[in-house]
């Protein structure tokens, strides 16, 4: 039987608002990301989506884009492995100040993807092992994680924008990649 996996980036936050890097500090939700996760908790209402467990990473602007979306009605569970990618010296700075090499962000201080990928792997692994076959899960994380673990399964998604989800099917230890929602576009 399968889980159904609902990968959830958060809502805006200031220094998403202000082009600030962020990764592993933290900046609180603005209104506008307050109301992209209430869109997305109506989105999962409105297509009877229930969530039989529910997951985040540690950091607040997941957690309570998590309580958003539920309604402040469901227990979950806060993963570190869920965290977003560190990005070192540039925490906090201007988006434009990253080191872009290709397609990939790379400087020593930064935390390697390889390092992302393990540590997302890691905490599904744990979700795997508490929840049951049939169940709806929602996995609430942040755009960097969350793109470099679709991109495992062939999923080229070019960029996540606040409160996007991925859906994704686990069965028999493979995931399957089976969808990428936006439900809070045009949210304003």
């Amino acid at each position: 039987m399968v889980k159904t996996l609902y990968i959830v980036r958060h809502g805006q936050t200031f220094f998403n608002f202000h082009h600030k890097t962020q990764g592993s500090c933290d900046s609180r939700l603005t209104a506008l990301g307050i109301r992209q996760a209430k869109a997305a908790g109506d989105y999962f209402r409105k297509q009877k989506i229930n969530f039989d467990a529910a997951y985040c990473s540690t950091q607040e602007r997941a957690s309570d884009t998590l309580e958003l979306i539920t309604d402040h009605k469901m227990p979950y569970t806060r993963l570190k492995d869920f965290c977003e990618k560190d990005y070192g010296i540039f925490e906090g700075a201007d988006e434009y100040t990253l080191p872009w090499n290709g397609d990939k962000l790379d400087a020593p201080s930064m935390e390697r993807d390889d390092h992302v990928v393990e540590r997302m792997v890691n905490g599904l692994k744990q979700v795997q092992k508490e929840t049951e076959d049939g169940q709806n899960i929602l996995i609430v994380a942040h755009g960097d994680i969350i793109a470099m673990f679709s991109k495992l399964y062939n999923s080229n998604i070019p960029h996540f924008s606040c409160c996007s989800f991925v859906k994704f099917l686990y069965d028999k230890g493979t995931y399957t990649f089976a969808g990428f929602y936006e439900p809070a576009i045009g949210v304003e």
